[in-house]
């Protein structure tokens, strides 16, 4: 929170500039908590900035033109805590400041300024942008000797608050000369420009290798430094692919030219902005991310065609709409089970951190964190699907084709979609929304049912259970029967409601949910859930963490051979390789799902047989693997490999 700065307090409080002020005595408000700041409208930055590699510097200038919607004395802008303002003026006067490493903010004084003037803010600004500090917060701007990269995010020309204030911006970069400069603000003379009001402002620069790619509606652009080249030409398809779908069923994007940047030095997995995606290096590969690629890929339409009011409790309406964007493609572009796989493990993500916190409550978390993925992201990505399920697919296409048509300029929020929904689907839908975005707790049916022969069919007359006093859903329920299966929807209220289908051919079992439109819990689904967590969690490297929730998957079902499977790797990453080897058969013999768990068991029981020193049976073992024939995730190389030469681990020690 900010206090006012009142008239009798000015001389008091403004003297010389005041760099590098003591936090104030208050608790941080949350990031996007700017409801106490005075009231502005950005209408255009010109930007001039100098990056000098050798000394990891960023040298600005910032002319900032804007109108004052309230009648306070200060201005509220961001700026990296590492960039220290060096003056700030307006008509050529200098105007008293302070800066604030708290929340990496800088206020400036209007008290001389007339309310009903523009005027245009002056700010000179330099720092270092060292690649290695604060490298456990997410790298979001970055000068090193070879390349650099300034995100939106990354604060480094002074904005008026993040995905909030829309404004045209004008740009000029002073780079070393064997640099390419990519940017989201389309060139324009000797250096960028855009009077269309937009939240511009990535920036990546270095020594560039450029592979270009024409897709039915869009020019795409893959940067890349190391990259191999068949690795970016494959990337380069996929993203033209994503980016038509998206344009046939969103609309136009805000920029029709996309560039993917690789870039070195980054602690995170993708960044985005107007016509631009950023990724690291690892990143690109021969195996790369699609689902994460084609959600990152939807965030050209959520936010920055369709932005938000408030970027924390209607946060689900940008990152679980760009996950449910990439749902539909998978519906639209593969085979009815292959598109399956990937709802499944959507659901499964949903439901990762299901406890008390709601949907709308998580948009205020750190981003990066895994409770903010699985609840906005994946969970809200849910919610969509399943207010389709609930209004039908031409009713929720009706809803799509006005949501895009009314907000493209205004900011939206949960209750303007709510509304929109509403009016949609031809009923009032606040209980869908509230049991959904403001609730939490996840049903987990129970069926019983009986059926009856009759003249014309079968009757399946049943009751389902489930333990939300206020959940109210359709439910679809697949009869199995000896032909083709059949289907019904039906309307479950409360812990439990009755049902009746009826079949033309005789009924073999009942189905609930056959096809993951509902966010629910079940055994299999539990076991998913735990799997899910211990990788999450052996991903950044805790591995005890990790074979703790295997171990619970595992208590479910003994036989499940992925949670054998990825416990057998954590305790390899432990060093522990008779335990390893021995999950790695158990793995073997249990229900071998997925296919490709059988040939790296093999595999990896070899790599521990070469670390003892038992060649013939790591063999044996690489032979068995290159049987299968399974060459998932490049099996067979690696397979044949290790039969030409044996597997060596370094720095590692081995505890059993």
């Amino acid at each position: 929170m900010k206090y006012p700065f009142f008239s009798l307090l000015v001389a008091a409080l403004w003297g010389a500039p005041l760099h590098a002020q003591q936090p104030r005595a208050i608790q941080q408000a949350a990031q996007d908590d700017q409801s106490d700041r005075p009231t502005i409208d950005v209408e255009a930055y010109s930007i001039e900035v100098t990056l000098a590699p050798q000394e990891h510097r960023l040298t600005g200038r910032a002319d900032i033109k804007f109108k004052q919607l309230d009648r306070k004395t200060y201005a509220t802008f961001d700026l990296d805590r590492r960039l220290r303002v060096d003056r700030a003026s307006i008509g050529g006067a200098d105007v008293r400041f302070r800066q604030f490493d708290v929340d990496s903010t800088v206020e400036i004084d209007l008290s001389n300024q007339q309310f009903n003037s523009n005027p245009v803010l002056h700010i000179e600004y330099s720092g270092i942008l060292d690649p290695e500090q604060s490298r456990r917060e997410p790298v979001l701007a970055r000068v090193s000797e070879d390349s650099a990269f300034l995100l939106y995010e990354g604060k480094w020309f002074p904005i008026n608050g993040l995905y909030r204030d829309k404004a045209d911006m004008r740009l000029k970069l002073n780079v070393p000369p064997e640099w390419t400069l990519v940017t989201d603000v389309p060139k324009a003379g000797d250096g960028f420009a855009s009077n269309q009001p937009s939240y511009w402002g990535t920036v990546a620069a270095g020594k560039y290798t450029t592979t270009s790619y024409k897709s039915e509606k869009a020019e795409i652009a893959v940067h890349s430094v190391k990259a191999d080249a068949d690795i970016v030409k494959s990337m380069a398809e996929s993203v033209g692919k994503v980016f038509d779908y998206y344009s046939q069923r969103f609309g136009p994007p805000p920029s029709s030219n996309f560039r993917v940047v690789e870039v070195e030095g980054a602690n995170w997995n993708a960044q985005w902005s107007i016509g631009m995606l950023l990724l690291p290096s690892s990143q690109l590969r021969k195996d790369f991310d699609l689902p994460a690629l084609a959600a990152t890929v939807a965030h050209q339409w959520f936010p920055l065609k369709i932005g938000v009011k408030d970027p924390s409790s209607d946060a689900w309406l940008i990152d679980g709409m760009a996950q449910f964007a990439s749902l539909l493609y998978f519906e639209q572009t593969l085979s009815p089970a292959e598109a399956q796989e990937h709802i499944k493990k959507a659901l499964v993500k949903a439901l990762a951190y299901e406890g008390t916190t709601s949907i709308r409550q998580a948009g205020g978390l750190d981003k990066d964190s895994p409770d903010y993925r699985s609840l906005v992201e994946y969970k809200g990505a849910f919610v969509l699907r399943m207010l389709r399920w609930v209004i039908g697919d031409d009713n929720f296409n009706k809803l799509l084709s006005a949501y895009l048509n009314q907000f493209e300029t205004t900011p939206v929020s949960t209750e303007g979609f709510e509304k929109l929904a509403s009016e949609a689907g031809g009923g009032d839908l606040g209980y869908f929304f509230d049991q959904w975005l403001n609730g939490s707790g996840i049903p987990e049916f129970k069926l019983e049912y009986t059926v009856f022969r009759q003249k014309d069919g079968y009757k399946v007359l049943g009751q389902v259970k489930q333990d939300l006093d206020l959940f109210k859903m359709p439910v679809e329920f697949q009869v199995q029967t000896d032909g083709d299966p059949e289907y019904a929807r039906v309307e479950v209220v409360g812990e439990s409601s009755e049902f009746e289908v009826k079949t033309e051919r005789k009924p073999k079992f009942v189905v609930i949910d056959p096809r993951e439109k509902i966010l629910r819990m079940s055994s299999d689904i539990r076991i998913a859930v735990l799997v899910n967590r211990g990788e999450e969690l052996a991903n950044e490297g805790k591995y005890n963490d990790a074979i703790d929730q295997y171990q619970k998957a595992v208590d479910i079902d003994s036989h499940n051979s992925l949670a054998l499977f990825r416990m057998g790797e954590a305790l390899f990453e432990l060093g522990n390789l008779q335990a390893a080897s021995g999950m790695f058969q158990e793995a073997l013999n249990g229900d071998l799902k997925p296919k490709w768990v059988e040939v790296w068991a093999y595999i990896n029981r070899g790599k521990i047989f070469d670390i003892r020193g038992q060649r013939e049976r790591a063999v044996t073992e690489y032979q068995k693997a290159a049987n299968t024939g399974d060459d998932s995730y490049g099996a067979k190389a690696e397979a044949d490999k290790y039969v030409k030469e044996p597997f060596r681990r370094a720095g590692k020690t081995t505890i059993g």
